[in-house]
């Protein structure tokens, strides 16, 4: 297995995959180049900071899905390694950003950014590569990709806001959980799969219906991730597991274990919830309870429901390249079986 294979696969991936990664293994070495290039400053602290965090690896979904949809929708152009390494810029910025405002200490396996450097250090240096994300957008010039990823952005913020209001709320409804998913995770994931089939100039359909498949993924990734906050180990995931309920963060798992409980145990965890008191050994117990509860295959289910939405959005257009709706499809399966 050889260069970016090896990088990603090994980083969790897992082996349903590889084909993908042998099939596209050149472009995708060719945006690692890329994203290796665009975080170079002559600030030394601020390309060590990037490269810390993209040289931990990580599944690279959001640069390989704009790639699937290029070849999808015609054929894998320049343009579409270049949007995909912006997918990607864009998305290390969020992680950045999201782990100053969690006080996370691990992320793929190893401390922080903002652990090594600090908060001040680790905003700029997302705000940073936002910029170069940008700068790189405005050189190809096409205003249309700059106002989708634009408009992609300023959702995963709101997401973020959205999450950081609803925090310790008992009261959150799993509606709201799942506006969550799709602000912070899934616009991002809709507006890389758009990107890819602009980059070789789909019609509008086809665009349209590959941003409809990320959008719809990246729910189910969202939710899967949340589940294995509660469900997963912190070898597998990467960070310590039942960090999300330990910050507030009631996700949809969380929501659907607390409306599982009986009527005594339900208001003693809107107590807890409402005070601020959860403690690493209530995430034990909730855990516990959402297992014998049978929530957290239910949960995987409505997943699995968002990712057959994925698919079904895929086969409303006929696409240029059979090879890459397979693939599509098959990263709707894995992702929501995925275990990390």
């Amino acid at each position: 297995m050889k260069g970016f294979q090896r990088l990603v696969v090994g980083a969790r991936w897992g082996n349903i995959l590889s084909e993908v990664f042998g099939a596209l293994e050149k472009p995708l070495q060719q945006v690692e180049e890329f994203l290796r290039q665009a975080v170079q400053s002559s600030v030394r602290d601020v390309t060590a900071m990037a490269l810390h965090l993209l040289s931990a690896g990580g599944k690279r979904l959001r640069p390989t899905l704009t790639l699937l949809s290029a070849q999808f929708a015609g054929t894998i152009t320049p343009r579409a390694v270049l949007f995909a390494a912006v997918v990607e810029l864009m998305h290390t910025a969020t992680l950045i950003h999201d782990d100053v405002i969690d006080g996370a200490e691990v992320r793929r396996g190893q401390a922080s950014v903002h652990r090594l450097w600090g908060n001040e250090a680790a905003i700029m240096c997302g705000d940073h590569l936002y910029a170069r994300a940008f700068s790189l957008l405005a050189e190809d010039g096409d205003i249309e990709i700059i106002r989708t990823m634009a408009a992609a952005s300023s959702r995963v913020c709101e997401g973020e806001i959205l999450e950081l209001q609803l925090a310790f709320n008992p009261d959150i409804t799993p509606e709201q959980c799942l506006e969550i998913a799709r602000l912070k995770t899934a616009e991002l994931m809709a507006a890389a799969c758009r990107v890819g089939a602009m980059a070789t100039g789909a019609d509008g359909t086809v665009a349209e219906a590959l941003e409809t498949y990320g959008r719809y993924l990246g729910i189910a990734f969202q939710i899967v991730d949340d589940l294995l906050d509660l469900e997963g180990s912190t070898e597998e995931v990467g960070k310590p597991v039942g960090s999300d309920l330990l910050e507030g963060k009631i996700t949809l798992p969380v929501w659907h274990t607390l409306a599982a409980l009986p009527a005594e145990e339900h208001t003693r965890w809107r107590t807890l919830i409402a005070q601020r008191a959860i403690t690493s050994e209530h995430v034990e117990e909730l855990s516990r309870r959402a297992r014998q509860l049978g929530v957290l295959t239910m949960v995987r289910e409505i997943a699995d429901a968002y990712a057959q939405k994925a698919i079904l959005a895929l086969r409303t257009v006929e696409g240029k390249s059979q090879w890459a709706r397979r693939m599509l499809e098959r990263a709707a399966h894995f992702i929501v079986h995925r275990r990390a």
